[in-house]
């Protein structure tokens, strides 16, 4: 049963999180649509989104958060950023983790009527026509971001490392990038993937080691998708969410 402080929490969450859309997006419009889309403008919403993100994952009410990140990982240098997908609150995890970042994602996000306009001003690309998405990832890179991605496509409902698909590494080969692997956990506790409602719980996100492109050079990329699930299968220990 959902209790009082539960809804309460959710409704003051859910405001907060109308309340920073309207923000963005009269944001972008001033400073992308009046101002211009230059490059300068473009860092700096960049930044904004950044800081927004961040101040939202660490005062979610009831939860705490870790950031561990003992590769002392600047994110200066473009890469490809995969992470397991457990919640909505994933996205604002990893965007907090550097404002040069450009995220994959569903047509359905893109064109989602809360938060569309936000993602649109950001340059996250829709998973749509792969060679133009190509072309546009390697101007993006050219300008120093890096390129996220979910490799199991969707939220897991449970926690466990769903299947990954191949997306992400076949970006790492043709981009020839690094790959930056984040594990995250109780993201699914806090909301999870079935519910409308926020729970109390831990959250953290870790900065595994990086993968270089030249320890994988010999393996296709079907070959690394394999190598990486393995590790993301090994080093989640919560074999399930254990929702209330």
């Amino acid at each position: 049963m959902t209790s009082i402080k539960q809804w309460a929490y959710t409704i003051f969450s859910f405001c907060f999180f109308l309340v920073a859309a309207l923000f963005l997006t009269i944001l972008g419009f001033l400073l992308l649509t009046l101002g211009g889309k230059t490059a300068k403008h473009k860092e700096k919403y960049h930044q904004i989104l950044q800081t927004v993100s961040k101040f939202a994952i660490n005062h979610v009410p009831g939860t705490s958060f870790t950031y561990q990140n003992d590769q002392n990982e600047s994110f200066k240098t473009p890469s490809i950023i995969i992470s397991n997908h457990q919640s909505h609150l994933d996205l604002m995890g990893i965007i907090m983790l550097t404002p040069k970042l450009i995220i994959l994602t569903k047509n359905w996000v893109w064109h989602n009527p809360f938060y569309g306009f936000i993602i649109r001003y950001a340059d996250f690309f829709p998973m749509t026509d792969k060679e133009q998405m190509l072309n546009d990832l390697h101007k993006k890179v050219n300008e120093g971001y890096s390129i996220m991605i979910f490799p199991e496509g969707t939220r897991s409902a449970d926690c466990r490392i769903l299947r990954f698909h191949r997306g992400a590494f076949y970006l790492a080969e043709e981009l020839n990038l690094d790959i930056v692997p984040i594990l995250i956990k109780g993201f699914g506790e806090v909301l999870p993937k079935k519910s409308f409602h926020l729970y109390p719980g831990n959250m953290s996100l870790e900065v595994l080691p990086k993968i270089n492109r030249k320890d994988i050079a010999d393996l296709n990329y079907r070959e690394v998708t394999k190598k990486v699930h393995q590790l993301y299968i090994e080093r989640i220990r919560e074999k399930v969410c254990h929702h209330r």
